[in-house]
């Protein structure tokens, strides 16, 4: 016999996203439940899930009641047993000991084995590397075989170059390691990820980064930064400021760079483009006289070295002309979030 649907057709939350349902019941949640929610995700599921938080801030009440009407219910329908097979495991340990428990638990695989390193997933390729890097080659190579490969090939290009060869030697003859070998390299990177778990460029879980990445992607964007401008207006600005930076420029189309050309002063055009990409050099050029462009060439190697500080001041106050442009429709930003046809 079917079930009943969980939600009647007409309710406004019928057409809402799981990653939509899940941001309702987190904002709904008190602080600590939310982040036990939160610590069970994975990495992508967190991603998902905050961007979806930005997509309900207005949601109908009504919706939210239906949503938390399908949860109460979808509840009630599991069993309250441990997904995760944390039960499993304490009682196996309990039972046979932990090496012994160990190898049955293994051969039993999920939900009760777990998967090895998923702690790992937390940590981007250029901090695992320096994680792993004072580590055994033979360790490094067992760590990187339990990736998936995209990222095993990131880690592996963030190492120090004199160890990638070997590394990847290894990788190729790499052997079955016993369980309790595993276990104790996946403890020991469990510890000094605690140890260095407060660095940024280690392990951060959302952060200013994240926020401004889900903030760029999101269509109430421009009302969004405001309504953060009069809660943290700090927080705000450091947001709004990673919404376009200076690179993407090379997102603009021709006519657009040309509006751009026209809007800023030259003097800071010559400061802001000491630090830019030869590519980028062509592109606004490319978007110039030929006179304007051979002028700002002699300007540009006239000027000499200059502070880095002025640099990146000169480049912010560029892409804040560009926000504006955007914001008014004079021109189309690169990080919208909206089809072009």
């Amino acid at each position: 016999m079917a079930s009943a649907p969980l939600l009647p057709a007409n309710s406004p939350a019928a057409a809402l996203s799981g990653a939509q349902k899940c941001a309702i019941l987190l904002l709904v949640l008190e602080e600590r439940q939310a982040s036990e929610m939160l610590a069970g995700m994975s990495p992508a599921e967190v991603q998902q899930v905050g961007e979806a938080m930005l997509t309900v801030a207005e949601i109908d009440p009504i919706a939210i009641d239906h949503v938390l009407d399908e949860f109460l219910a979808r509840t009630a329908q599991v069993a309250a047993l441990d997904s995760q097979g944390r039960q499993v495991r304490q009682r196996l340990g309990a039972a046979l000991g932990t090496p012994r428990a160990e190898t049955i638990i293994e051969k039993i695989g999920p939900p009760a084995a777990g998967r090895r390193f998923a702690v790992l997933d937390w940590v981007d390729a250029a901090g695992l590397a320096k994680l792993i890097a004072d580590e055994h080659p033979q360790a490094i190579a067992v760590v990187l075989a339990h990736l998936p490969e995209t990222r095993a090939a990131a880690t592996l290009d963030a190492l120090p170059e004199d160890l990638q060869p070997d590394i990847a030697a290894r990788l190729a003859t790499l052997l079955p390691v016993n369980i309790t070998q595993l276990a104790a390299l996946e403890a020991d990177l469990e510890a000094k990820l605690r140890g260095v778990g407060t660095q940024r460029d280690v392990a951060q879980l959302a952060g200013t980064d994240f926020a401004a990445a889900v903030i760029k992607k999101a269509r109430g964007r421009g009302a969004l930064l405001e309504t953060l401008m009069g809660l943290n207006a700090e927080l705000a600005a450091e947001l709004e400021s990673q919404q376009f930076i200076f690179e993407d420029l090379l997102g603009l189309s021709q006519k657009d760079m040309q509006l751009v050309l026209r809007e800023v002063d030259s003097g800071q055009l010559a400061i802001a483009m000491k630090g830019a990409s030869p590519a980028l050099k062509d592109f606004i050029f490319a978007a110039m006289s030929k006179r304007a462009a051979s002028q700002l060439q002699d300007e540009l190697a006239e000027r000499g070295p200059m502070k880095r500080s002025e640099v990146n001041a000169a480049q912010a106050e560029l892409c804040r002309t560009v926000r504006r442009l955007g914001d008014a429709g004079a021109l189309t930003l690169p990080t919208s979030g909206e089809a072009m046809l």
